[in-house]
């Protein structure tokens, strides 16, 4: 597994070819994998927040409590792993359009393939420094988004014209996706789990 996430960071063209070739078995045995993996910026988040705080132009620094992190580090990893297993079906509901052939579980594997820059990105968490956090998720980001599209042509077979089509179009989904999450981060900031900050 970590092999082929190391192979993704330095040469995914041809580790895509690889992982399309992976038995249905494998697959399933990876799934679990990303179940463990979406915890990092999670549990990074959790210790920046409570243990080292953030500074804004060399203020003090603005921690949040524990007990009010726990129930917002609970929902953000929720949130993660909600967007592979809602983005993941919908990889397998539109594979037919592509005349390609998906289900699920490979739509879950293959968008925590591409995801897995983001979740590595989340170790940094741990000692949050603004800008820079900022910096690597952007790049994180951007990087998956490239995976999504040089990994969808080999993955879910289809030719490159229609990968591109393929990929764009789970790429939608994936921005809808986020907006949802934004929206419901502030309700549920507002009148469920805000969080306490101390001094």
């Amino acid at each position: 597994m970590l092999g082929h996430i190391a192979g993704l960071l330095y040469d995914p063209q041809s580790e895509w070819k690889k992982i399309a070739a992976l038995s249905d078995e494998t697959i399933k045995r990876m799934a679990i994998y990303f179940i463990f993996l979406g915890m990092i910026p999670a549990i990074g988040f959790y210790i920046g927040t409570t243990k080292f705080g953030w500074t804004i132009v060399h203020d003090e620094p603005t921690r949040i409590t524990e007990a009010s992190a726990i129930p917002l580090i609970v929902m953000f990893y929720f949130a993660l792993m909600g967007a592979l297993v809602f983005i993941g079906w919908m990889i397998a509901w539109m594979s037919k359009t592509y005349n390609s052939e998906s289900s699920p579980l490979k739509g879950f594997v293959f968008m925590g393939l591409c995801c897995s820059p983001v979740f590595l990105a989340g170790i940094f968490a741990v000692y949050p420094i603004w800008w820079l956090d900022l910096l690597l998720a952007i790049a994180a980001c951007s990087y998956a988004i490239r995976l999504m599209y040089l990994g969808i042509p080999d993955v879910m077979n289809v030719p490159e014209d229609q990968g591109f089509l393929y990929a764009s179009a789970i790429f939608a989904v994936s921005l809808v996706y986020v907006v949802v999450v934004l929206v419901a981060t502030v309700l549920l900031w507002e009148y469920v789990a805000a969080p306490v900050f101390t001094d």
